[in-house]
């Protein structure tokens, strides 16, 4: 078992709330990722810390990544299907 799937594990994705930097680590994106997932509304912060700065829980950060993976996924098959209609009238 590598490092990180044993920080997955033991995080209660339902209960811990985690930093953005947390975030970012314990599931494998980059910070700017989860700000942006917040920015687009994608993923609402579940509480704040003494600082005032966005809290997670991982549950939530999970749903936003499938939704991004879903949605680059999509644009990606679009994409494909674009193409294959502008070779067909080319």
């Amino acid at each position: 078992m590598t490092e990180a799937t044993y920080e997955m594990l033991t995080t209660d994705m339902h209960n811990d709330l985690l930093s953005v930097s947390e975030a970012a680590t314990t599931y494998h994106v980059t910070p700017e990722q989860i700000r942006q997932w917040k920015r687009r509304g994608h993923l609402h912060p579940a509480g704040l810390d003494e600082f005032g700065r966005p809290l997670f829980r991982g549950i939530d950060v999970l749903r936003a990544a499938a939704r991004a993976q879903a949605n680059a996924q999509r644009t990606r098959q679009g994409m494909t299907l674009a193409t294959r209609r502008s070779s067909r009238t080319a």
